[in-house]
């Protein structure tokens, strides 16, 4: 029986999808190739999001190994001004909580999700949020579900897990949660109903 759904924030409940706008920005500024600027994004991206540097060390080696001079506060505006609500999820999440305990399970630095949950209002969307900064652990990695598991008390089968990244989605199905790929609000609900998921 479904108790629980569990939601990744980036990409589904906030928009956008990927970074790509993001570093697409950065590339016209600097005046860089994109694909270049995005591969280092991601990678210095991944040691923000687990809390091993800050904000500002994230800007600091981001241009340190673009090899650029940047605006570093022109470039935190960019990185903060992508992220808009999907009103589409906003409302399935609003329909679900009728129903079931919602959870967040997020990979998010402590300064970007601090400044969207304040925006947002997340912590009221959500019975809980789990991410990847305070538990120091990000998906695909098993042990960041499983800690979740943990905390909330739930069995991996009575889970629902929905993200729009193939390898997050995989990671939860092969601990036995069921697991969606998200494509957009509608197409989301759909597969939920096909689940026997109530409205």
């Amino acid at each position: 029986m479904i108790k629980a759904i569990i939601f990744d924030i980036g990409g589904v409940v906030l928009k956008p999808k990927s970074f790509h706008p993001v570093t697409q920005e950065y590339a016209k500024m600097m005046n860089l190739e994109k694909d270049r600027v995005h591969e280092i994004f991601k990678k210095i991206w991944y040691m923000w999001r687990v809390d091993e540097i800050n904000e500002n060390e994230f800007f600091d080696k981001l241009t340190k190994e673009l090899k650029i001079q940047a605006d570093k506060e022109k470039l935190r505006k960019i990185f903060y001004s992508v992220w808009e609500l999907d009103e589409g999820t906003f409302e399935m999440i609003g329909k679900l909580r009728k129903n079931y305990k919602i959870f967040a399970l997020t990979n998010q630095s402590r300064e970007l999700f601090s400044s969207l949950s304040k925006e947002y209002g997340l912590s009221k969307i959500f019975d809980k949020i789990f991410t990847s900064y305070e538990t120091k652990l990000a998906k695909p990695d098993p042990k960041i579900y499983e800690y979740m598991l943990g905390e909330t008390g739930m069995k991996p089968g009575e889970c629902v897990f929905i993200d729009d990244k193939d390898e997050n989605v995989e990671r939860a199905g092969k601990l036995g949660m069921k697991a969606l790929l998200f494509e957009n609000a509608e197409q989301t609900e759909n597969e939920l109903r096909k689940l026997g998921v109530n409205f």
